[in-house]
This record gives structure tokens, sequence and C-alpha cells, in this order.
């Protein structure tokens, strides 16, 4: 599998709604990626994009893993999920 890599997040989520902040990791301004295998993966995360105030224009379903750097990840998407972060 590709996957892309985040910075490790803070032990603390945002006091504001309770959610974990991820930063892509990037080296010299590229993703960092690598090919993983499968059996390696234990699950997957639902992350939301942190695009403030205003969603740009260009951002679509399509492209905002293109496009942004920073995402919220969503701890309550499921059982098994919110129990591991809270």
């Amino acid at each position: 599998a590709y996957i892309e890599w985040f910075e490790p997040f803070t032990s603390a989520p945002n006091r504001h709604h309770g959610l974990y902040k991820l930063l892509r990791s990037l080296c010299g301004g590229e993703k960092v990626a690598s090919i993983v295998p499968l059996a390696n993966i234990v699950r997957s995360v639902h992350l939301m994009p942190n695009f403030g105030a205003v969603v740009p224009r260009e951002w679509t379903s399509d492209t905002v893993l293109d496009h942004c750097n920073t995402f919220w990840l969503n701890s309550y998407i499921d059982r098994y999920t919110f129990s591991l972060f809270k």
C-alpha cells in the first residue's frame, strides 16, 4: 500500500473540539511516502482537512489530499477509534 506520512500529533487534542491535529510530513517540500506491506497495516483513520474559515474553491473531494497539508483526526468516527484516543 502507498502511505503518505504525517508528523506525530501532540498528546492532547484541541481544547475546542477534542480532535488531534496532523501535519503532513515533508522533506524538502515534498511529501514523505512509503510502500508498506498490507500485513503491516492495522487500520485506517478518518482525516478531515483543516481548511480554516473558508474552503478554497480549488479543493474537491478528488484533490483535497493534494492541496491540504493539515488535517484533523476524527476520533469520533466509531467506538473503537474513540476508545483509542480517549
